[in-house]
């Protein structure tokens, strides 16, 4: 009967062979367990996180405003409230809601509008409007109907748009979203500023711009001042993109008014705990 002979650590790598196979499965299962648990985590809504959107005009020479502000509600909602709103600011007394941005940043209008809607706010984001530009640029463009002539100057440069359904580059979206000509002037610009959002959040989220997302996160993170960090960032962006893409930008609803000489929009306290019931509680 001959002898079987087996060669030195042929038995010890096949077992190894199986122990790294072995390995290799719990890993790529921990792996694919580590990103259920990342994107449920940005994906399902616990709780409704409200974040206030401040667009900064702010130049050089001037004190430091917010033209644009909007709550938005990361299971979907958002109110605008115009500028000129008259409101009551903590430490301060009745203003125009923009300037309590320039008594205490942020901070403070995130107080006040928490005051005035009666539902807890508890992040910020300031927009610069230049990164407006920078961030339809990364997407490749964003189409919007126009419906009317604008004609914008920003910087030396000068803007016309035609009426229209068309795709706007990122000066022209910035001209877009700035311009107030027009007899509605602030009010038709935050009305702009209402459909900007909506198609912006439409081109987000088309499958054709996957690849530039990247890009389009990356330049609107440069051009944000917030109190959030990073993943509580992505977060919201993420739950608002699936979860409220739909939804319509509601404005406070007031009325125009002059009182001793100045133009405010008065708030109407009772339609707005209707509009705030829809959009953002």
């Amino acid at each position: 009967m001959g002898m079987k002979v087996y060669r030195s650590g042929r038995v010890r790598g096949e077992r190894g062979k199986r122990r790294g196979i072995r390995y290799g499965r719990i890993l790529l299962v921990a792996v694919l367990l580590f990103l259920l648990v990342a994107l449920l985590y940005l994906l399902v809504p616990i709780g409704s996180q409200r974040v206030v959107l401040l667009g900064s005009d702010a130049r050089s020479d001037e004190v430091s405003r917010s033209d644009t502000i909007l709550i938005a509600r990361s299971t979907g909602g958002m109110l605008s409230v115009p500028r000129d709103t008259l409101v009551k600011i903590p430490g301060v007394g009745e203003d125009k809601l923009n300037a309590a941005y320039a008594y205490g940043g942020p901070d403070l209008t995130v107080e006040t509008l928490d005051n005035l809607t009666g539902v807890p706010i508890d992040d910020y984001a300031v927009i610069k409007f230049t990164g407006v530009e920078d961030v339809v640029n990364a997407l490749g463009g964003v189409t919007i109907d126009v419906r009317q002539e604008i004609k914008l100057g920003i910087e030396g440069r000068k803007f016309t748009i035609q009426p229209g359904k068309q795709e706007l580059n990122g000066g022209q979206a910035l001209a877009y979203v700035r311009y107030r000509g027009g007899p509605q002037a602030d009010i038709g610009r935050i009305g702009r500023q209402q459909r900007f959002i909506s198609a912006l959040a439409k081109e987000a989220i088309s499958p054709l711009n996957w690849p530039r997302l990247p890009a389009t996160i990356n330049a609107a993170w440069s051009n944000i001042e917030t109190n959030m960090n990073p993943l509580q960032a992505a977060r919201f962006g993420a739950q608002y993109m699936v979860w409220g893409r739909g939804d319509p930008v509601e404005m406070y609803p007031g009325t125009p008014q002059y009182i001793g000489g100045i133009s405010y929009w008065v708030p109407d306290e009772k339609a707005g705990e209707q509009v705030i019931a829809e959009t953002i509680d």
